[in-house]
């Protein structure tokens, strides 16, 4: 499990899903209370919050699941710095 400052999330993510092969991708806080589970399955984007909202949402693109995933982290991971990524 590695960790990253959330100042690096954005840019983490952009090279992840640069790749066009399926992932599975967990951002957890510092803590591990909360989480943002990101997939990817050829064809769409699947984002599951586990926090302070439960939901789950799905997206097309790439650009649009990042700036969701960037909004959602701001909310879910208000006073971490540091982020566990699995």
């Amino acid at each position: 499990m590695n960790m990253i400052c959330k100042k690096q999330l954005k840019q983490f993510l952009k090279r992840k899903f640069k790749s066009k092969d399926c992932f599975k991708l967990k951002i957890l806080t510092f803590k591990k209370d909360r989480y943002l589970l990101i997939s990817y399955d050829q064809e769409r984007y699947t984002i599951v919050e586990e926090g302070f909202e439960k939901s789950k949402y799905e997206f097309d693109s790439s650009d649009e699941a990042i700036k969701a995933v960037m909004k959602m982290a701001n909310i879910e991971f208000k006073r971490s710095y540091r982020l566990h990524v699995q």
